[in-house]
């Protein structure tokens, strides 16, 4: 394809520096950017290249386009059918913040395992507690059960094996994760029997939606904790508010939850021992040190018609 007349729209707000970098690395390319809806339908007519959000609406709107690049990793809510029907590829962000979302979940355990939650409320009341009022613990030897061992899960693996923790994982597939104990897909019971602390990283697909609920939950050891950073909606949360307030489990790190942003009112802002941190696992100041050098190296493969990184099979979606 010649790359004198290929327009790239960026449907997002990308930083200045990283718009210019792009620029000077593909002189033949005409980059366009915008952070206006309206602005991105009407420049998406003229597009063979998206790099942003993954918009549907915005995609059926460029006639043109043969490449959507997500910068994020999650593609719920494309049309695997529309991308099939006009040769769209979708390709995404997977692992880009892998780093960033295991050190997350890693400072939910540490909170949660320090008594972090109770503490902060006592240093806002300005009082001084004694040893024996607080029961910190450690996360040496404790059992983590990974929910979903891809780039995210195996991030998270290493820094648990590092801490000393036994680390058991589920995967679809039989490869292994150094370090790692294996279940099968099927085994997510017989994985959370064992797990002291339980996370998923698993992606939002039509498969699994609703698979963590009240059969999980009962089976781990009481006085246990569970976190998400995969998608709200993998979570029956009803069930998730039923084990905290029983005591089946002690604490809570959620940084998805169904709905987003989830409303005033809802029962989790108030459900004691839940720490909330609004979908902001994926932050850091180095995400786009990654993630634009991943967007430049398929865009590189676009243009010398090779093999691009991460294309997602939207029928699976992931």
């Amino acid at each position: 394809m010649s790359t004198a007349r290929l327009q790239v729209l960026i449907s997002f707000g990308l930083a200045e520096r990283w718009v210019a970098h792009l620029k000077q690395a593909f002189p033949g390319v005409d980059f366009t950017q915008s952070r206006d809806k309206a602005e991105s339908e009407r420049l998406a007519a003229g597009a063979d290249v998206i790099y942003g959000f993954r918009d549907q609406e915005l995609v059926t709107k460029a006639p043109r386009v043969k490449w959507l690049h997500y910068y994020g990793a999650g593609v719920d809510g494309l049309s695997a059918e529309h991308f099939e029907r006009h040769g769209i590829v979708c390709s995404n962000s997977r692992g880009v913040a892998a780093p960033n979302i295991a050190e997350h979940v890693l400072a939910m355990m540490l909170s949660f395992a320090r008594c972090l939650p109770r503490l902060q409320r006592v240093q806002a009341a300005e009082m001084w507690v004694k040893n024996n009022e607080v029961a910190p613990f450690e996360l040496l030897d404790k059992r983590l059960g990974i929910v979903g061992l891809g780039a995210i899960g195996q991030e998270v693996a290493k820094r648990a094996l590092a801490f000393g923790m036994r680390v058991l994982g589920l995967r679809r597939g039989s490869g292994a994760v150094a370090g790692v104990r294996m279940f099968q897909v099927d085994q997510l019971r017989e994985m959370a029997a064992e797990s002291d602390h339980l996370v998923v990283c698993l992606p939002g697909t039509a498969d699994t939606a609703g698979v963590v609920g009240a059969a999980v939950f009962s089976a781990m050891p009481r006085g246990s904790y569970f976190y998400n950073v995969g998608r709200g909606n993998i979570v029956v949360q009803a069930d998730l508010i039923a084990a905290l307030e029983s005591g089946q489990l002690a604490g809570a790190g959620l940084d998805v939850m169904d709905p987003e942003p989830m409303p005033a009112g809802h029962p989790l802002w108030r459900t004691p021992n839940v720490l909330l941190t609004s979908h902001t696992s994926g932050n850091t100041d180095r995400y786009w040190e990654r993630a634009v050098p991943l967007f430049e190296r398929n865009l590189r493969a676009f243009i010398d018609g090779k093999p691009m990184e991460n294309v997602v099979d939207l029928r699976r979606g992931y």
